[in-house]
């Protein structure tokens, strides 16, 4: 039993170290940063970049970085923007 505490501290303090700093990371991109993510997505993959951006925020949080989780979620929320306002450009 422990082994067991132990190994969960030491899982925690890795996962400790290796997210130090993400929060600022976050925090220093702005929306700007975040639109141009966006735009350069749907550049590169068109209709699918939904998709991608998905895969990206699945990526990161299966190793455990949820900072870089959030802010592919904030991508795909400018990217569903930015396709909305194409469809109602495109119906008028």
């Amino acid at each position: 039993m422990l082994a067991i505490g132990f190994g969960l501290f030491a899982l925690l303090m890795v996962w400790s170290l290796l997210n130090r700093g993400a929060k600022q990371r976050r925090a220093a991109l702005g929306d700007d940063a975040i639109d141009q993510s966006a735009s350069e997505m749907i550049e590169k993959h068109g209709d699918d970049a939904d998709k991608a951006v998905a895969e990206l925020g699945a990526e990161c949080l299966a190793i455990g970085d949820f900072e870089g989780e959030a802010i592919w979620k904030q991508v795909a929320k400018s990217i569903a923007k930015m396709q909305a306002e194409k469809a109602k450009n495109a119906s008028t």
